[in-house]
Formats: structure tokens, sequence, C-alpha cells
């Protein structure tokens, strides 16, 4: 394979993912965000992902491939030593031949140098060994970023351990890569299009107050721990409607979304709360409205959150948020000053917050304004685009210095 110098070619890059929307998730959304700043850039963007249908970016090539679809690694008999880590097995080895060889035609017909792999440590290592064959063969460089980490995640982390950049997104799931994968990754936090939010009027003085839960509807949410705070705080006299968002189309690698739903509906249902909880569908452009719907915003998840894009965007909206003290949230919240952190699981605590906010509008209305500061600061989307740009940047300058001068 012969290819230019990477300066003819620095500009280019393509971002690997599973998902992308409409599928709905942390990740997706980001992506979505990232490749379309990139471009801004000067980047040409080619965005590779196993979406059958993936919404279209302005200025971002998007290629789908089923290899990269978590369909075919759900349901297909791979092998339960795939998952433990003993060895490969020849069907994985032979998807990783099949998926090099449409990765090497993208990557050599575009002068592709730079791939950007996103938690592809999950799931399956097709994808990280494709990869790891497109480095051997072409000097491809190679960055991954965690968005997450998993139990089952080391064995298959191995296959990304070699690559040229480790990100994680939080300082909590450094310390998680650290320990669980024996991957020391830097730590460079994602960023919001703060511009989607920035103009969103303040929330309906009249009529119930409205609290909003903006995560997929799966069990570690705390969709459950909101609906019992919902009638603790009707209970009290308070007139408060619960938003709930309910996308169709999500990450559900457990097959427990549907589920958990007739769950959650017998639980509003025996609550007499059905005439208070709204199950808004969510495509990613609806958002901003239902953020200027809100007047609290609350993620009571008790899962380990990586670091909480869904409240960075409450923030950004001006709006207070209520968390619980679980993985990157702390983070991203800071207690007493753009709203609370309260303890998992704890009911009393989260009522409590959310009730105080409720009944002081000036005291929301403060937390909100230094949320919003707090997020342009630290957790804008043009910062992060920086940060990543320098480190292309920089990587790109190594390997040219290693190249001997032509002419």
């Amino acid at each position: 394979m012969v290819r230019g110098r990477p300066s003819e070619s620095r500009r280019s890059i393509a971002l690997v993912h599973w998902a992308f929307p409409p599928t709905v998730g942390g990740v997706e959304s980001h992506l979505a965000d990232y490749a379309g700043r990139l471009t801004r850039r000067g980047y040409q963007v080619t965005l590779l992902t196993g979406e059958a249908r993936p919404q279209p970016v302005d200025r971002v090539e998007i290629l789908t491939h089923p290899l990269l679809r978590l369909a075919e690694y759900h349901h297909a008999a791979l092998g339960e030593n795939s998952r433990t880590g003993r060895w490969l097995t020849p069907v994985e080895q032979r998807r990783a031949a099949e998926l090099h060889e449409w990765l090497a035609r993208v990557v050599d017909a575009r002068d592709i140098r730079i791939v950007h792999g996103h938690n592809l440590h999950h799931f399956s290592p097709v994808p990280a060994l494709a990869l790891n064959r497109l480095r051997e063969q072409s000097g491809t460089t190679l960055l991954h970023t965690y968005h997450s980490v998993w139990p089952e995640d080391p064995w298959t982390a191995q296959f990304c351990r070699s690559w040229d950049g480790h990100y994680v997104v939080s300082d909590y799931l450094a310390f998680a890569c650290r320990t669980h994968l024996g991957i020391r990754a830097r730590r460079t936090y994602l960023g919001i299009a703060t511009d989607r939010f920035r103009s969103l009027p303040p929330p309906r003085s009249d009529g119930p107050h409205t609290v909003l839960l903006p995560a997929r509807l799966i069990p570690n949410k705390g969709a459950e721990l909101a609906v019992r705070m919902l009638d603790t705080l009707r209970r009290t006299g308070l007139s408060v409607r619960l938003v709930l968002t309910s996308p169709q189309e999500v990450v559900d690698w457990h097959e427990e979304q549907q589920g958990f739903l007739d769950r959650l509906n017998r639980l509003i249902d025996g609550l007499g709360l059905r005439p208070h909880v709204d199950l808004v569908p969510t495509p990613k452009e609806l958002m901003p409205r239902l953020y200027a719907r809100a007047h609290v915003v609350v993620y009571p998840s008790d899962y380990p959150e990586p670091l909480g894009l869904a409240p960075l965007e409450a923030m950004s909206a001006g709006r207070p948020v209520v968390v619980t003290a679980t993985g990157g949230l702390p983070e991203a919240v800071l207690h007493d000053r753009t709203g609370y952190v309260v303890t998992p699981g704890d009911l009393e605590q989260l009522s409590d917050r959310v009730r105080r906010l409720l009944l002081d509008p000036a005291l929301s209305k403060r937390l909100g304004r230094e949320g919003r500061r707090h997020v342009e600061r630290q957790f804008n989307l043009d910062t992060y685009v920086d940060k990543m740009c320098a480190n292309y940047s920089a990587l790109l300058d190594e390997r040219v210095e290693g190249l001997p001068r032509i002419g």
C-alpha cells in the first residue's frame, strides 16, 4: 500500500463507534456534535459505525458496516471463552479479517492517518483486532476514548493496549482504567455544544412544577426512585409533574429496557401517578425543549456514571440539577453551587433537595446561572475540540519526524 506523507493528509480523520443517532446515548450524541465541530476546523471526517440508518451530520461522511453492529455479536455464538479471556474464536478471527479489508479500503481511499475509536473495548475484540492489522500494514495512528468501564472489559481491552493514545472522560474513569484494565489514559473532559442551550427561556411560572429525568429507561438510571420522589412531593401538597425520556432506539445490550418499562408503569399506576407522569420520546433535537420546560433536572443514578452528559446539558440550559454521588457525577456537578449531590438511593435526600429548589425560585435561578458558567468554563465542546486537535497534530508531527526526507 503506497500512501502520501502525513503532511498531505493530516486533516483527514476517522471516528469509530458501534452506534450513532438516531440511537440515543451519551457517546452517540457526543460523536455527532464532535464530528460536526471537527469539520468546522477544516478536518475531513469519516464516521464509521454499525448504525443501519444513521442520521446525517453536515459535511461528515458516515459509513456503516454490519461487523460494527452490536446485534452481530449479541446473537452470534462467538464462544464463551471470548468473554472470559482464554482465546480468540475462529469466528472472531474471520470477522476481524473481513472488517480489516473494508477498513483498509476506506482509509486508503481517503488517505486517513488517524483513526479514533470510542468504546471499542466493549462487546467484542473484532473492531480492535481489525484496526491493529490496519496499523501494522499502513502505520495508521490509533487512538481510543474509554467512555465507560464494565466488569467484562479487561480481556477485550487488551487489544487496544498498544494504541498511540488513550483518553477517558473523567477522573473516575481514569482510575477505573488504571486499576481494572491496567491502562493509563489521559483525562479529557467531554464538552457540551453550549450554543444549543444558551438562549432557552426560563420555565413557566404558572401551572405545576416540572421535574425532568433525561435518561434512558433502564434499571440503573434512577427512574423508579424519581417516581417515588414525585409521590413524596405530591403528598406534601406540591403541584409537580415528572417528565421521563423514553427513547425508542437505545443501546440495550442486556435487553432490559422493555421489562423495566413494564415494571415502571406498574409502579406509576400503583401509586396513582399516571396523570402526573409524562413519558416523552426524545430525539436529540427535542432535548432543548424539554430542558426549557423543566424547573429542576434530576439524575439519581445508582450506576457509576462515567461523567454525566445530561446533567451538563441541563446546567448549560441554566437549570439546577440534583444528582447522586456515584462515578463521575460529582466531577460534573458542584454541590451547593450548580445543584446538589445526594446519596444514591436516598429518597428523603433527593426529595428534600428537589423540594427546596421548587419552593425557592431565586435559589434555583442562582444555581442554574452558576451551572451555565461552570459548563462554559470546564465542559465547553469547543475547548474539548481544541485539546483533541492539538493531540492529533502532535501525534502526526511525531510520525512525520520519524519518516525519511523526500527530495
